[in-house]
């Protein structure tokens, strides 16, 4: 089956936005994630608002994950089918956010700004004698891995333990990263584990884990308000990070997105 689609390449984190009103969603999931014309790393169901209403166009992702890269990258699409021009604010929904994000776009330069709600949690897990931080976002848990080299093996083990630390203590969110940071280069390679979809990938690049990498490598300082670029396989996402007090109070992660419809 064809669909009527869109590809958004943030920083090569390869997104599908499926603009037919589809209605076996796995289906359309397997097919397209195994296209390898499209390389894909996440696909995500376009719901437009009903029309003359006012509500925000919503971005329904593949396990009702949430998706930093792909809120972004919707927000610019958003702007750009709508025909907005020049510098905007676009309101848009996403799977596993409470409520409406705010992106800052630019739909001539195709540059996308999110702003996130800050982690609604920040714990410690214990793995190999070392304590590896946890951000827990609306939608998404990540482990930071300091200096641990990408390992399915190594992601696996690591998401089984976190399933045990909060086994009855909080409804499993929809996704997990596993952030393997290699200090010395100062790169992150994001893993991310949709449980919807049960789907591994090894990402180029991820929008709320460069949110997370962002809150860890401020982390000491209490009164801050700094952009971050975390480099990654596919290229760079800032992170911008607001501290008072020593608690996050705002995040946003942008930088550049393509967008195009495939051949």
């Amino acid at each position: 089956m064809k669909y009527d689609i869109v590809i958004a390449d943030p920083a090569k984190n390869i997104t599908v936005f499926v603009l037919d009103q589809v209605q076996d969603r796995a289906a359309a999931v397997k097919a397209l994630m195994a296209d390898p014309s499209l390389a894909a790393e996440q696909v995500g169901f376009v719901i437009p608002p009903p029309g003359g209403s006012d509500r925000p166009w919503r971005l329904e992702m593949m396990g009702g994950e949430f998706c930093g890269n792909a809120a972004r990258s919707f927000g610019l699409y958003v702007a750009r089918r709508t025909g907005l021009t020049g510098k905007q604010r676009v309101l848009i929904e996403i799977s596993g956010a409470a409520g409406p994000l705010a992106v800052q776009v630019d739909p001539g330069a195709g540059l996308a700004e999110v702003t996130i709600p800050a982690p609604v949690a920040e714990e410690t897990l214990e793995f190999n004698g070392a304590d590896l931080p946890i951000y827990l976002f609306e939608g998404i848990t990540h482990v930071i891995a300091p200096d641990i080299a990408p390992d399915e093996d190594v992601f696996y083990t690591i998401k089984e333990l976190v399933e045990r630390k909060f086994a009855g203590q909080r409804q499993r969110e929809s996704a997990l990263g596993v952030l393997f940071w290699d200090s010395a280069a100062a790169l992150m390679r994001p893993a991310v584990y949709v449980y919807g979809s049960r789907t591994l990938m090894f990402e180029s690049s991820c929008g709320s884990g460069t949110a997370a990498m962002g809150c860890w490598l401020s982390r000491e300082k209490p009164e801050d308000d700094e952009a971050i670029p975390i480099v990654q396989p596919g290229g760079i996402i800032e992170a911008r990070v607001i501290r008072k007090g020593g608690a996050v109070i705002g995040i946003s992660i942008g930088g550049t997105v393509k967008l195009y419809y495939p051949d």
